[in-house]
């Protein structure tokens, strides 16, 4: 695991460029503590900060084929480079180190770019072909690593975050508020846009490829799935494919010279890596949890019934949310300095503190992260199937008005606890008398097009995409559209999107902020595209969720984890933005968003709306703070901030070598 970094520009001479990859190093260097390495030739420099996991001793990158006219640098782990090599070696290739990440090089020799086809693992890679004089750009399949990159003209900027390309040019900071729009609702900026106007992210499944003597870049896709249910064969086949394939994809991610563990909740997701990586034989088996003082955050008693019925080694963060609260201006400043934008995700916070928990013990991880989004284990989606049978029965003018009408006014004749009930009740049969584009709509949406249209500016307005007609990609419009069984269109647009721009990005910059390398067998592309074919009937039975994983589990946990349900992985952001930390989100918010882009009126009336009571606006406010903090980090304190920073931190480190 890595960070790498790098440009071309014909018009630096080799010192200019040794000293640029060098700056852009050093703004990573959390990501790679251990060593880093440049290579530099007319025109090109490569850069790369490695934190040693295969073959520590000799594994030093940028990595190079026999001739020396291919160099390689390599964000990630390839789980099959074993077998790659063994096979490059009988084709006639000499390897010069064990290193995972030198199969790369050999194997472009062979397929060109049809070598990412080979390729199984997470990485984002960057490939210079010294005889053809052109640069290689690609990420993994489902985008788990990184890359961003900024092009003009000849010159290309590239990098695993961000911030090495602002290091290196200072004028790439310009926002962008296109896109604050799709921010703003669903907590995420979408691939490949960033919320600089320069800088683009390479979306995942896809290569880039960069001609130093042209200057043309062609960006296109080498891998994609599709969810569409195949019901031909019988539920024990499914389950037995299934088995097979999580097995294989623990087995592979086992392989590590540095010490290894497995984030547990102890929700199923994470206990299946547990059941997995057991059976697989790892040992000393090391797992970590964060406990919350506040009862209904709290996962740590099912954590702990699984460290248990394995014999782990196990350790628990309990996390005081007094402490929490305290800190929060710090963390939240973390992490929207190791996103380079602005990041809505609260669940950020937690996962930052169980990754720095976590480092103290290993060097490489384990996490369930994509079984929600691949064996439909949210409650959105059985709300969905709901929906649509609601709607095929009732007429919209019953369903929509009617009986929420009739079961709300009822809910006035009962207690307190089953009046909150009822009214839930309500909501729920008037939202689901919605056509389909307006009720998914109304369940993705934090700010909401409406409230939108009074919050922003009428220039930055005027300028915000995807909203009102324009509410998703395009891609997404005809995904959702589409005839497809509904829950294989919902779950196809989450791991395109959701997953790939919130949940990973969070997983790899909170993780990578201490240097922790975290893999994800869930997620191994053989396992997704198993799932995608997958009827609903085996991932939803009844009230659950990811019925074909408690299957294949069933022999492997005890009851209480196979019917355990899904728990949210978040902090109490509602209570503090009402009490303890009132002051600091009106003085964060009053000192620190634009009035440029945000109305003041309309931010303070959310906030009194918000301690009154009256709408829960946490999560509204929390996508203001990190935006607020964001401006405040990037833009208001000086373009050129970050530019003085990593040039005077530049001056402390030697040059990176040839």
């Amino acid at each position: 695991m890595c960070g790498i970094a790098g440009l071309i520009d014909p018009a630096m001479s080799p010192d200019a460029l040794r000293q640029a990859v060098a700056r852009m190093n050093r703004v990573i260097e959390h990501r790679g503590p251990d060593d880093e390495g440049c290579f530099v030739e007319a025109g090109v420099g490569l850069g790369m900060r490695r934190l040693s996991v295969i073959d520590v001793a000799g594994g030093q990158q940028p990595l190079t084929n026999e001739t020396g006219d291919v160099h390689v640098v390599c964000n990630g782990e390839i789980y099959n480079f074993v077998e790659l090599r063994r096979r490059l070696q009988q084709q006639g290739h000499r390897f010069t180190s064990g290193s995972d990440a030198e199969v790369i090089a050999h194997l472009y020799e062979q397929h060109g770019e049809g070598c990412l086809e080979h390729l199984r693992g997470m990485f984002a890679l960057a490939l210079w072909d010294g005889r053809r004089r052109r640069l290689l750009l690609a990420r993994d399949r489902l985008g788990k690593k990184p890359l961003f990159y900024a092009h003009h003209g000849r010159r290309l900027w590239f990098g695993s975050e961000m911030k090495s390309l602002l290091a290196e040019n200072a004028q790439l900071n310009r926002p962008d508020y296109r896109w604050l729009g799709h921010y703003l609702q669903f907590a995420y900026l979408h691939q490949p846009h960033t919320i600089y106007r320069d800088i683009q992210r390479l979306p995942g499944g896809h290569y880039g490829v960069f001609d130093a003597t042209s200057g043309e870049f062609r960006i296109q896709p080498y891998w994609t799935v599709r969810f569409e249910s195949d019901d031909v064969q019988p539920a024990e086949a499914w389950v037995e494919q299934l088995d097979r394939a999580l097995a294989e994809a623990v087995r592979v991610r086992l392989h590590s010279e540095v010490p290894l563990g497995v984030f547990l909740s102890g929700g199923l997701d994470s206990s299946a890596v547990v059941a997995y990586a057991s059976e697989a034989g790892l040992r000393p088996l090391k797992t970590f949890t964060i406990g919350f003082d506040r009862r209904e955050w709290d996962e740590s008693q099912d954590a702990e019934v699984i460290a248990k019925h394995f014999g782990t080694e196990h350790h628990l963060l309990r996390l005081n949310e007094s402490e929490l609260a305290t800190g929060f201006a710090d963390t939240l400043d973390a992490i929207v300095r190791h996103c380079d934008e602005p990041f809505g995700d609260a669940s950020a916070i937690p996962t930052y503190h169980v990754a720095r928990l976590a480092r103290q013990h290993v060097t490489v991880i384990l996490s369930g992260d994509g079984g929600d989004e691949l064996f439909a284990g949210y409650s959105s989606y059985r709300g969905a199937l709901f929906a649509q049978a609601y709607r095929r029965r009732v007429p919209y003018w019953l369903g929509r008005h009617l009986l929420p009408g009739a079961v709300q006014s009822a809910s006035r004749l009962l207690p307190t606890r089953q009046r909150y009930s009822a009214l839930r009740v309500a909501k729920v049969l008037r939202d689901s008398a919605l056509p389909l584009v307006a009720a998914y709509r109304d369940k993705t949406s934090i700010w909401s097009a409406a409230r939108l249209q009074s919050l922003l500016t009428p220039d930055v307005l005027a300028e915000t995409e995807y909203l009102g007609e324009q509410y998703l990609p395009a891609d997404h419009w005809q995904v959702l559209c589409s005839d497809r069984d509904l829950v294989s269109r919902l779950t196809e647009i989450d791991v395109q999107s959701y997953m790939q721009d919130d949940i990973l990005v969070k997983v790899d910059r909170m993780s990578m902020a201490h240097a922790l390398e975290v893999r994800s067998p869930l997620l191994d592309h053989h396992v997704v595209e198993l799932a995608a074919r997958m009827p609903t009937p085996m991932k939803i039975r009844g009230r659950q969720g990811k019925h074909v994983l408690r299957e294949v589990l069933r022999r492997r946990l005890p009851p209480r984890a196979l019917n355990k349900g899904k728990q949210g992985f978040s902090v109490p952001l509602r209570d503090w933005f009402r009490g303890r930390l009132e002051p600091f989100v009106h003085d964060t918010l009053d000192s620190h968003l634009p009035a440029d882009v945000f109305r003041r009126d309309v931010v303070q009336r959310t906030l009194e709306e918000h301690r009154r009571g009256v709408v829960d606006h946490a999560n509204r406010i929390w996508l203001l703070l990190s935006f607020a903090s964001w401006h405040r980090q990037y833009v208001a304190e000086d373009a050129n901030r970050s530019s003085r920073d990593v040039t005077r931190a530049a001056t402390e480190v030697n040059s990176c070598g040839s």
